[in-house]
C-alpha cells in the first residue's frame, strides 16, 4: 500500500556560495571540510561548523557539535567571561541592572490580563475581544487589554506601561506556551519592579486555538476557562527568590584520556583552575593504543600536543596514580577526597566535575582467545602492524570476526566504532603484504558518513567479506596447531572454511574497569549497558541528572576521536558558564519542607527521581522522630514528584503551593449566555 525512501542526506542548497563568501572549504562531497582533530572548525580561522553541514547526524551529535564550538568561542574570549552583568538569578539574562523590587505584601492582588491577538495563530479563532471583555468580570481583575503581537517589543512596553498606570501587582498573560515565552514575560515585569513569579501564562494558542480551529465558539470558551484558572492561580502567587553562592573556580577532571585532556584544557584556556586525575601512570587512555587512522591522520601527534599543552599549563594540577573515593556537596560548591597510590589522600574543593573515564576493549574466552598465540583482538593487531610489521609481512591468509561480544553480556548494543577499525587494520594489511588474503566475517558493516568510502577500497583491495548471522556463528578450532574457522555463507548456501595464519577478534567496547563504583560515589545514574547515563538522550547529551556534573568521551558511550573531542569541547563550555558566574543562583520552583508536618515516613526519600531528599536531624519531625525530611535547594529540580506523594502534606512545591493550584472558592463559570 505504501512504499518508504530513505534517502540520503546531501549539504544544504547554497553551500558554495557560503563558502565562497566566508572562505572556507567543502569537502568533495559538498559538506563542509574538518580537521580530524578540531572537527568544529573550518579552514577559515574564527568560523566554527555544528550539525548536519558537517556530516550527516542524529541530534544529539548536532546538540553536542552546536555546545562544542561554542565552547570553544568562549574559550576565545575568555577575557569577556563573567564581566557582563548577565545572571542567573531569574530564569533569564539580562545586560543591565533591574530597578529595585516592589513590596506587595499586605496588598491585595491587583490582576491585570493581557492577551495577544497574533493573527491568525489566535485571533482566526478566538474571539480575543469577547475574552477581555469577559475577563474583566473576574474578581480582583482590574484592567484587561488587547496587546497585538506579545512578544514584539510594542507589546511589551503596553504590560510595562499598564503595570505603572494601573499599579498592577499580578500579571496573566494570554499567549502562546510559557515553554517558549515565560522567561520573556518573567523579564517584562521584572523590568517594571514586579517579582518575576508573579506572572503567570495561559496557553490560548496551543490549548484552544490549534486544536480547535473548528470549534471558534467554543475555543473561545475553553479560553475563557483557562483565564479564569490563570486569575485565580494569579490572585495566590506569592514573591519567590533564588539564593547564591560564590562557585568555587576549579573544575574536576576524571580521566586522562584525549576526552579529559581536551575538557581540561578548554577550560584551563578560559581562565580556570583544573584538577585532572588519572588512576594510570601516564596522560593519553587509548589514545596511546591508537597509531593511525583510517583517513591517514596521526594521533601520535595528537597525543604529544595534548600531554605537552596539559604539563605546560598553569592553570592545570595533574595527578596521576589517583582516583577518586568521596564526592559530596552541589553545583558550585562541590568537595571530592582524592586516594593516590601511595596511600596519600588530598582533599580539593571545586564548582563542576567532568567525567571522562573511557571505556576499554572487551576480552572474551570464546574463539581460542587467550588459548592460541595467533588469536589477537584489533588492537593488539595494531600494535603488531605499528611496531613489528615483519611479523605478518609474509603472513599468508588472515580472518577476521566481526561482533564478539562476551558470553555474559546481558544487553547488546553497537560499538560503533569496530567496523572502522576492522577496515583500517585490513586496508593496512593490504598495503603491506597485498598477497595475503584478508576475510572479514561480519552480521553487519556499519561505516556510515564519509568513512564509506573506506569500505569499498577495502573491497577494492581484494578484502572479502562474508556474512553470517546469530543462528549460525563462525566455529573456531585448531587441527595439529593450526586455526580453523567453519563458517555457513548465507549466500552460497554452503560451508565456508578457512585455514587462517593470524585470527584477529574486533570484540566489544566496555565501560572502563571502576565504572559502577565511579557511579555510586558520584552519585549518578548508569545504563543498561553500563555506561554513564546522560540527563536526556538527544537535548541533554553531556548533562547528568544532577547539575554541575558533566559527561564527555566513551565513558558516556564508544565514539570516534573527533566526537569524543566535540564533546569535550561542549561539557567544557557547560562547566565554563557554571564557573564564570558572580555569583551562581540555584533554587527557584523547588521543594521545601515544613518540618513540622513531617512524620519522617521516608516517602519522599523513596519516591524521589533523583534521591535528593534525606533525613537531617537537625529538624525536628511530629513526635521527635529523630529528624525531619530535607531537600537541598540547590540540588531540588522541582519536578514535585515527592509534593504529590507525601502523606503528610509536609512538602509545598514553590509557586505550585496547594493554595496556588486548588484555589478556594473561586467562583466558577455560569453559561456562556450569563457572561
Amino acid at each position: 500500500n505504501m512504499v518508504v525512501l530513505s534517502v540520503g542526506v546531501t549539504p544544504p542548497s547554497g553551500a558554495e556560495m557560503v563558502s565562497s563568501q566566508l572562505g572556507f572549504d567543502l569537502n568533495q562531497y559538498g559538506f563542509c571540510q574538518t580537521d580530524k582533530f578540531n572537527p568544529l572548525e573550518t579552514t577559515q580561522p574564527g568560523i566554527y561548523v555544528c550539525g548536519a553541514f558537517a556530516s550527516p547526524k542524529e541530534i544529539a551529535e548536532t546538540i553536542i557539535d552546536s555546545a562544542g564550538a561554542a565552547g570553544d568561542v568562549m574559550r576565545l574570549f575568555h577575557a569577556e567571561l563573567g564581566a557582563s552583568s548577565s545572571s542567573r538569578e531569574y530564569p533569564f539574562l539580562s545586560e543591565y541592572e533591574f530597578p529595585p523590587e516592589l513590596d506587595i505584601q499586605g496588598q491585595e492582588p491587583r490582576i491585570g490580563v493581557f492577551s495577544c491577538r497574533c493573527y491568525p495563530s489566535m485571533e482566526g479563532v478566538i474571539d480575543i475581544d469577547c475574552l477581555l471583555e469577559k475577563s474583566a468580570k473576574f474578581p480582583q481583575v482590574v484592567h484587561t487589554e488587547e496587546i497585538g503581537y506579545g512578544c514584539f517589543p510594542e507589546g511589551l512596553e503596553k504590560i510595562k506601561k499598564s503595570i505603572k498606570e494601573h499599579k498592577l501587582n499580578r500579571v496573566v498573560v494570554a499567549a502562546c506556551s510559557h515553554r517558549t515565552h515565560e522567561s520573556l514575560f518573567q523579564k517584562t515585569v521584572r523590568e517594571v519592579g514586579l517579582n518575576a513569579y508573579l506572572m503567570e501564562m495561559v496557553n490560548l494558542r496551543g490549548f484552544c486555538a490549534w486544536v480547535h480551529p473548528h470549534q471558534p465558539e467554543l475555543a473561545t470558551r475553553k479560553g475563557l476557562e483557562l483565564i479564569r484558572l490563570g486569575v485565580g492561580r494569579a490572585g495566590a502567587l506569592e514573591p519567590i527568590y533564588k539564593d547564591s553562592i560564590p562557585p568555587h573556580r576549579r573544575a574536576l577532571v576524571i580521566g586522562g584520556g584525549i576526552s579529559g585532556m581536551t575538557a581540561a584544557l578548554s577550560i584551563a584556556d578560559s581562565g580556570y583552575d583544573v584538577v585532572l586525575i588519572e588512576r594510570d601512570e601516564y596522560l593519553g587512555g587509548n589514545l596511546q593504543k591508537v597509531h593511525y587512522l583510517v583517513e591517514g591522520d596521526n594521533p601520535n601527534i595528537l597525543l604529544r600536543d595534548l600531554v605537552n599543552r596539559i604539563i605546560a599549563h598553569e592553570h592545570i594540577t595533574i595527578l596521576t596514580r589517583t582516583e577518586l573515593i568521596e564526592h559530596g556537596g552541589h553545583v558550585g560548591a562541590y568537595h571530592a577526597i582524592l586516594k593516590h597510590q601511595d596511600g596519600s589522600e588530598t582533599k580539593i574543593s571545586h564548582g563542576v566535575t567532568i567525567v571522562a573515564t573511557g571505556g576499554q576493549e572487551a576480552r572474551v574466552n570464546h574463539y581460542l582467545m587467550g588459548k592460541h598465540p595467533q588469536v589477537v583482538t584489533q588492537l593488539e593487531l595494531e600494535d603488531k602492524i605499528a611496531h613489528q610489521p615483519e611479523s605478518i609481512s609474509d603472513l599468508n591468509e588472515i580472518v577476521m570476526i566481526q561482533c564478539v561480544k562476551p558470553e555474559d553480556e546481558t544487553y547488546h548494543y553497537c560499538s560503533r566504532i569496530c567496523c572502522v577499525s576492522t577496515i583500517k587494520n585490513a586496508i593496512r594489511l593490504k598495503v603491506i603484504n597485498p598477497q595475503c588474503k584478508v576475510t572479514v566475517l561480519y552480521k553487519d558493516i556499519i561505516t556510515y558518513g564519509f568513512r564509506e568510502k573506506y569500505y569499498t577500497e577495502a573491497r577494492e583491495r581484494g578484502v572479502v567479506f562474508a556474512r553470517y548471522n546469530d543462528q549460525f556463528p563462525p566455529d573456531v578450532n585448531q587441527e595439529d596447531g593450526s586455526l580453523v574457522v567453519r563458517m555457513k555463507e548465507q549466500m552460497l548456501n554452503r560451508e565456508l572454511i578457512l585455514h587462517p595464519d593470524l585470527l584477529v577478534l574486533s570484540t566489544s567496547i566496555q565501560p572502563s574497569q571502576g565504572t559502577r563504583e565511579l557511579a555510586k560515589i558520584l552519585g549518578v545514574q548508569l545504563s543498561n549497558e553500563g555506561f554513564f547515563l546522560e540527563a536526556h538522550i538527544k537535548m541533554r547529551p553531556m548533562d547528568f541528572m544532577e547539575e554541575g556534573i558533566f559527561i564527555c568521551g566513551i565513558a558516556h558511550y564508544p565514539k570516534f576521536i573527533e566526537e569524543s573531542i566535540s564533546q569535550a569541547l561542549a561539557t567544557a563550555g557547560r562547566a565554563t558558564t557554571i564557573l564564570c558566574k558572580k555569583p551562581y543562583h540555584f533554587g527557584g520552583t523547588i521543594a521545601v519542607v515544613d518540618p513540622a508536618k513531617c512524620v519522617g515516613c521516608l516517602t519522599c526519600t523513596r519516591t524521589c527521581p533523583f534521591e535528593i531528599p534525606r533525613v537531617d536531624d537537625q529538624y525536628t519531625g511530629v513526635g521527635d522522630l529523630g529528624g525531619a525530611a530535607y531537600i537541598e535547594p540547590s540540588l531540588c529540580h522541582g519536578c514535585g514528584t515527592c509534593t504529590a506523594e507525601c502523606p503528610a502534606n509536609a512538602i509545598q512545591l514553590l509557586n505550585y503551593t496547594d493554595d496556588q493550584i486548588m484555589v478556594p472558592e473561586y467562583p466558577i463559570l455560569g453559561s456562556w449566555v450569563e457572561l
